[in-house]
């Protein structure tokens, strides 16, 4: 069984960077499923009703994010952008932070 059809029937989910199970979020499909697992063992566990499997595909930058990135030499690793010994989720936060941290650069909008 490949791991979106477990997901599926544990009610975990891939959004291309984490996993979700109802309200929390991982960073590893093995902690989603394994909580996912114990819940559903769990006396009394209800399914929920509503849930819509989702397998989004990996997630990468794309070409013009590369580009960006490269002229500001910002990484990109384990699904984060980093500057630095910083992460961010979201490569607008990187920019941002090499905006403020390197003033003498003048950055694209």
């Amino acid at each position: 069984m490949n791991p979106a059809d477990i997901g599926a029937a544990l009610e975990v989910t891939f959004d291309g960077r984490h996993y979700h199970f109802r309200q929390y979020r991982y960073d590893h499909l093995d902690d989603a499923l394994r909580y996912a697992s114990a819940q559903h063992r769990a006396p009394g566990f209800m399914k929920d009703s509503v849930f819509q499997p989702q397998w989004l595909p990996k997630f990468a930058p794309d070409e013009a994010q590369e580009v960006q990135m490269r002229d500001l030499d910002i990484g990109f690793a384990a699904g984060r952008f980093s500057v630095g010994a910083y992460r961010y989720e979201k490569l607008d936060d990187a920019v941002a932070y090499v905006r403020h941290a390197r003033p003498g650069n003048i950055v694209p909008q």
